[in-house]
């Protein structure tokens, strides 16, 4: 194969990965004054007419259940002006860790919207703990596409 056919396929391969890549948002979340000093981020990623959410939380308050439980949901507008009621709910995060309190925890969650929905309108992904542990806001994150 000379030059000019291996820069020409190196291209089109190229050109081709860029079109099937898929769509992943990095929201970083910021800590509520229930859970200062704490930081986590998440990652949403699409999943058929659904959004995947990956959260890494680097702490939570001292004073939750064993082992501890978060929920999400997905808010219009932003972590400042938050809806009265979230736009949608989430099935609860789970843990992908054992145990939940390690200094580090990975937790999962799905929303039923796509997340190309997401990107384009401005939402606020919110992190509380169960309602065992009294429903409190820990994080706060907007959900800004790019």
């Amino acid at each position: 194969m000379n030059r000019a056919s291996w820069l020409a396929l190196v291209v089109a391969v190229g050109a081709i990965s860029g079109c099937a890549s898929t769509e992943v948002v990095d929201v970083p979340l910021q800590a509520t004054p229930e859970n200062a000093q704490h930081i986590a981020r998440a990652t949403l990623s699409p999943a058929g007419t659904q959004t995947s959410i990956m959260l890494n939380v680097g702490g939570v308050p001292h004073d939750l259940a064993l082992p501890s439980r978060l929920d999400t949901a997905i808010y219009a507008g932003s972590c400042q002006h938050l809806a009265a009621q979230p736009a949608y709910t989430t099935q609860q995060a789970n843990s992908v860790d054992y145990p939940s309190m390690a200094p580090r925890t990975k937790l999962w969650a799905q929303a039923p919207v796509a997340l190309s929905e997401l990107s384009k309108g401005d939402y606020a992904l919110l992190v509380r703990t169960s309602p065992a542990d009294g429903s409190r806001a820990i994080f706060c994150g907007d959900i800004k596409a790019g």
